[in-house]
């Protein structure tokens, strides 16, 4: 998740912004700088035990939501959801699954685990990937200051830590409360997205399709017509 959020604003950004091709010497500098802020098995190790423990404890914050409100992001109408009083989640997960907790601990350790070692191999693309990016945007005497800066032991600690800064117990409270804030606020944002597709025509049915678009669409998915199917609305 953190990975997410922080890569989200670099995305943004790529069509806006062209820089130039880095130069040899300015790639030469970006890759001493980014293997200072990505050293091997950076990404393994942020996306095991960490990302693993930062997930289970902002799992832990469903709980306090009231089943009314998971209900209903759920698909059960207003007024169904509305007669559900607060119930504690983790007494219900308990009948339902007594082991739960345990079930969820293994699932986000063995998930993250894998995502570790499939990040792992890519490391050396990822790191090749962000030292082009500072090339282009950093001059090479501008990546010679940043270098000799993380050179120090000052930049050495912030080099460090950088990656794995999310993780720290006063990000992991304020992301294990953003949890049901964000849930509460749910409905809203998919009104939002209502809103700024009302005007759009909906999505055609498959009886709306003509009888070639609808064998060319069956060849494409390597289904029989007959098998073809309206697919269900995500909001």
């Amino acid at each position: 998740m953190a990975l997410a959020f922080a890569s989200a604003p670099v995305t943004a950004q790529t069509a806006a912004q062209a820089p130039a091709a880095p130069s040899e010497a300015a790639l030469v500098a970006a890759r001493g700088i980014v293997v200072r802020l990505v050293p091997p098995g950076t990404y393994k190790a942020l996306m095991g035990s960490t990302m693993s423990n930062m997930t289970s404890s902002m799992a832990d914050s469903l709980k306090a939501l009231p089943m009314r409100e998971l209900a209903q992001l759920g698909g059960m109408s207003a007024e169904d959801a509305q007669k559900l009083d607060r119930v504690d989640l983790e007494q219900v997960m308990a009948i339902y699954d007594p082991r739960w907790r345990e079930r969820q601990q293994r699932t986000m350790t063995a998930m993250f685990g894998a995502m570790g070692d499939f990040f792992n191999t890519l490391e050396p693309e990822l790191r090749e990937a962000m030292a082009h990016a500072y090339a282009s945007r950093f001059s090479v005497d501008e990546l010679r200051d940043l270098d000799r800066y993380l050179a120090t032991p000052t930049g050495t600690k912030f080099a460090g830590m950088q990656m794995t800064i999310m993780t720290d117990p006063a990000m992991m409270a304020l992301m294990k409360g953003m949890v049901p804030r964000l849930m509460r606020e749910m409905p809203r944002f998919v009104q939002a997205a209502k809103a700024a597709t009302k005007d759009l025509p909906p999505p055609r049915k498959v009886e709306d399709i003509t009888p070639a678009e609808r064998a060319k669409m069956a060849k494409m998915l390597g289904v029989d017509e007959d098998k073809l199917g309206n697919p269900k609305t995500v909001m």
